[in-house]
């Protein structure tokens, strides 16, 4: 890796397994998450579904741009190191969660550590490295990673549920601990690289060089961009979501749903190279309009599904689903270094949580507008989100053009080896 925090194997190395513990840890429990309220708890599926949408919207609406100013003034390890002892600390208390709003509460403290966390997210990378195709191939491994979290959080559904006759709800209650001692372990790591990283900046360093948001807010370019990507963030949320259920009501077998959903984790990663190569090659912010162009694809296509059936229908999903999977690799790959070009080191923080929105505000209103949707007609959530998609490719390709960025990331003015920690 060019540039380490610290210029050792060993920190590097801890760095990567804290940034893979984090990943996998928060991709598994968002599969598990819903099933373990209402088989490991016993509760009721809309208590559980509405007691962690609602935690989750608090955490947003509330700490979803405090996160930046955080991360802003402590640096992004500390904030890291925070992020992970707070989720350390409530995931155990998921065993004691009996109610909606024990579950509400233990709820909105995780999503305040993955949204601390995603915040610093972007300050992490760049404090490994500032080299542009590094930090694609760091986003890209991370995005890898968390579909991988996805695909072993569905596959500890079903083995919870395979086992929960002979052994009732223990193999349930696994789960959290296991992701508590997962997280606590990261954030022992973190400390550790932070504190090779060099010396700490003040933490009202971001006061004194005037870093706000409303230095983000008038930076009209990036509110595009952001609110270009919320079409895609919604599409990833749709396929998660919505997918399934459409899939169910064209009467395709029972398997098809999870075995679309397993292909799709695995597909993400291995997409990655190709998606990886593309960024040599082609400026960042027209491989964000090439994502959406993919997806718009994908979504637009399984329309057809409804005139398709027996082998070609399953050819079909096989297909949309491969080529869905190479634009969601394209985008993790590219759209935090697109970020980061955005941003100071002063304002970094900030700039990831008014991001990361997008993909808060489209797991808190996504299933609800796809399901409205849905209601109308089983081809209207396709239809509309091929047109989003669209949209927002039309806003890259705008931005492309107009852009004196787009063919790499500002470079920060620190030395990327063994530099010291900005806030």
């Amino acid at each position: 890796m060019g540039g380490t925090v610290t210029g050792t194997s060993g920190r590097a190395g801890a760095f990567m397994t804290a940034m893979v513990v984090d990943a996998l840890g928060s991709g598994v429990w968002i599969t598990f998450s819903l099933l373990y309220f209402t088989y490991g708890q016993g509760m009721a599926l809309t208590a559980a579904g509405s007691a962690l949408s609602a935690g989750s919207l608090t955490a947003l609406l509330a700490g979803g741009l405090a996160a930046g100013v955080l991360t802003d003034r402590m640096g992004p390890f500390p904030a890291a190191v925070l992020s992970c002892a707070i989720r350390a600390l409530a995931f155990p208390c998921y065993l004691l969660a009996n109610s909606p709003a024990t579950v509400a509460v233990t709820a909105c403290a995780i999503s305040f550590g993955d949204r601390l966390y995603w915040a610093a997210h972007a300050g992490l990378v760049d404090s490994v490295t500032t080299e542009e195709h590094e930090q694609r191939r760091l986003f890209a491994l991370m995005n890898s990673l968390r579909n991988v979290g996805l695909g072993v959080g569905a596959l500890a559904v079903a083995l919870a549920a395979s086992f929960e006759e002979a052994d009732g709800t223990a193999l349930w209650h696994v789960i959290p601990l296991v992701n508590a001692v997962s997280f606590a372990v990261a954030g022992v790591m973190f400390r550790w690289v932070g504190r090779g990283s060099g010396p700490v900046a003040s933490p009202q360093a971001g006061r004194r060089t005037g870093a706000s948001y409303r230095g983000v807010l008038a930076n009209r370019r990036f509110l595009a961009f952001t609110g270009a990507t919320l079409s895609l963030t919604l599409s990833s949320v749709a396929f998660d979501s919505v997918l399934p259920v459409y899939l169910r009501s064209l009467g395709l077998p029972l398997w098809m749903p999870p075995v679309v959903y397993v292909l799709s984790c695995v597909a993400i990663p291995a997409c990655q190279p190709l998606a990886l190569s593309l960024g040599r090659r082609y400026p960042p912010m027209r491989l964000m309009a090439l994502a959406a162009a993919l997806v718009a694809v994908s979504l637009g296509a399984l329309v057809l599904l409804g005139s398709l059936a027996g082998v070609a229908g399953t050819v079909l999903i096989v297909l949309l689903v491969l080529v869905f999977s190479l634009g969601e690799a394209v985008f993790g790959a590219v759209a935090m270094t697109l970020v980061l070009s955005f941003a100071t080191p002063q304002d970094a923080g900030r700039y990831s949580a008014l991001y990361q929105l997008a993909w808060g505000l489209s797991g808190a209103l996504g299933p609800g507008v796809h399901t409205l949707l849905f209601s109308v007609s089983g081809s209207a959530p396709w239809a509309v989100m091929a047109c989003a998609l669209l949209v927002g490719a039309a806003v890259y390709l705008r931005l492309a053009r107009t852009s004196p960025r787009d063919t790499a990331p500002a470079p920060h003015s620190a030395d990327p080896v063994d530099r010291k920690e900005r806030t």
